[in-house]
């Protein structure tokens, strides 16, 4: 039995929590897919399901989803939110009032639970923590529901909701506060669109400015073949494609809504960025006549796929063979994440440990000298290690570290979080041990 299989066992064999769902563990595992019908068919049963989904929850909002194990979820503002612009598209399409009227109860339950300096509550249920990406969504589906009813009451929830996201907006254009794992993040692209429908509606240019300073950020994470920097949830993580097309149809949207060279930039990268995923998905038929087959679940910045675990975050779990040029794309996760680590803060994703930051300026200076002063092309990664930590204490770094000042120990931090069991110091010392 191949390793493949077992994994999809096992998958499969913890959600089958009761008889009533072997048939459907049955069918997935043999492939025995149900034939495809007319697409309006296949239509009709996901709007359907849609429909169930809120019907459960009582309140107007849609459940975030259902478990074999323990059955409907809580709603989920984020979802319902985009949900909304998908019932009343559905209704326009079947001439069905209904999903009108569906749509008009979810957009009543999130004006019910948005928290009062204007937020949108993150995670299932009704939790207190607003999140900026959530907030974009619900802002989507009241703006929808306003353009279909005209009633005031969904705009003044999206002005509230655009108000508290200037104020929590950094003066770079991102977003850090109210975020997943309190990063910035290429896909609140997706949080720029809304702003730019909040201000076409309210003629208010505040919410313009503010969606253009977060789009020219995004771009700034671009590189040349069109793949941007920080779509993943976690830094040094390769993202999902579901990130990617929140990124690139953020950046789609928005530049729709802009007649200036901010919104030509975002439309080019959109589609460079479309591009490179279209040719990624012919890549993976099997001949160029085949049907179609599924994208990767997550991508690296080649636009190779990378969901079989290769892309590295750690010096722990660094490869060591002979692929990839001895690992060289693999492993850069791992400076990368250290880098924002040193540079922003935070916890290792994977094995813990926190730090204070010290800045983006000091932790280039710290790359910089060692990229410059003691590694050369032909470096291993223990050599990279060791650089690093080198070029820490002999840099700027190092004198305020002397001085007693807190980014000196923020410093010395940052060699127990890249580099566990061993101090800074020790490091520096014993860097041949390795």
């Amino acid at each position: 039995m191949t390793s493949a299989l077992l994994s999809r066992l096992r998958g499969t064999l913890r959600i089958a929590g009761s008889l009533g769902h072997w048939r459907v563990v049955a069918r997935d595992l043999l492939h025995n897919n149900e034939p495809l019908l007319d697409e309006d068919i296949h239509l009709r049963s996901a709007m359907d399901w849609l429909g169930r989904s809120q019907d459960v929850s009582g309140c107007g909002g849609l459940s975030a989803g259902y478990s074999f194990r323990r059955g409907w979820l809580p709603p989920y503002p984020e979802t319902t939110g985009y949900a909304i612009a998908t019932f009343l598209r559905y209704a326009q399409r079947t001439d069905d009032n209904s999903w009108l009227e569906r749509a008009v109860r979810a957009g009543d339950w999130e004006i019910d639970i948005q928290l009062p300096e204007g937020g949108v509550r993150g995670g299932q249920g009704i939790n207190d923590g607003p999140v900026v990406f959530n907030t974009g969504q619900v802002m989507l589906g009241w703006m929808a529901l306003y353009r279909a009813t005209t009633e005031s009451r969904y705009l003044q929830a999206a002005l509230r909701a655009a108000q508290w996201l200037l104020q929590v907006q950094e003066r770079d254009g991102s977003w850090r506060q109210h975020t997943y794992e309190d990063t910035p993040h290429a896909y609140h692209s997706r949080v720029a669109w809304p702003l730019l429908e909040v201000a076409e509606a309210s003629a208010e240019s505040k919410y313009r400015t503010a969606a253009e300073s977060q789009l020219r950020w995004v771009i700034g994470q671009a590189l040349p073949n069109g793949w941007v920097d920080g779509m993943s949830f976690r830094r040094g993580d390769d993202p999902y494609t579901h990130t990617i097309a929140y990124t690139y149809r953020g950046l789609f949207e928005s530049g729709l809504r802009l007649a200036n060279d901010t919104g030509a930039s975002a439309l080019k990268l959109a589609r460079l960025g479309a591009d490179r995923l279209l040719r990624r998905y012919e890549l993976n038929k099997p001949h160029p006549h085949a049907e179609p087959w599924s994208l990767a679940a997550t991508l690296d910045w080649r636009w190779q796929p990378s969901d079989d675990g290769s892309s590295r975050d750690h010096y722990s779990n660094r490869y060591t063979g002979s692929q990839d040029s001895g690992g060289v794309h693999w492993n850069s996760g791992i400076p990368n994440l250290a880098f924002y680590l040193v540079a922003e803060g935070g916890t290792h994703p994977t094995y813990g440990g926190s730090m204070e930051g010290i800045g983006a300026q000091d932790a280039a200076e710290i790359w910089y000298r060692a990229l410059t002063t003691y590694l050369t092309a032909s470096s291993a990664i223990q050599r990279g290690k060791w650089a690093h930590v080198v070029g820490t204490f002999n840099g700027r770094v190092m004198q305020l570290f002397v001085n007693g000042t807190s980014m000196g120990s923020s410093a010395a931090q940052s060699g127990s979080i890249l580099y566990p069991k061993k101090t800074s110091l020790e490091i520096a010392a014993y860097h041949d041990a390795d």
